[in-house]
């Protein structure tokens, strides 16, 4: 059987239809995972994908068989493999903690932490 071109648009769509399933399974955190980061797509039909931790990494691994067969049949390929990689530059773009989101919204607005300090709050 041939295998099927397609298109990056088209594995984005995909992607996120499988993180919606995910979501109304109950699969909070697995669906997360699909709307955080956004896969990329390489030579020989490898998706790419860059994730904050170990444990994200883990997670995917998880469901990979399930995602691939997904993919595969709704592109009509069966030659897809999953890449991997952590990148701890992607952890700084999401907020997990509170001191995370606090620290994130004082680089947007410096003048958040002269609040804090006025109103004498702490997280």
């Amino acid at each position: 059987m041939p295998k099927e071109a397609f298109t990056e648009e088209q594995l984005l769509e995909l992607w996120n239809t499988y993180g919606q399933r995910m979501e109304r399974k109950g699969e909070r955190i697995i669906a997360s995972l699909f709307s955080m980061n956004k896969p990329s797509l390489k030579d020989n039909f490898t998706i790419h994908i860059e994730l904050p931790n170990k444990t994200m990494v883990d997670d995917i691994e998880a469901i990979e068989k399930p995602l691939l067969r997904f993919l595969g049949e709704e592109l009509n390929n069966y030659s897809l493999s999953l890449h991997k990689e952590v990148n701890e530059t992607v952890a700084k773009k999401h907020a997990f903690t509170p001191q995370d989101k606090y620290d994130k919204l004082k680089e947007a607005n410096p003048l958040i932490d002269l609040l804090r300090a006025k109103l004498d709050l702490d997280f």
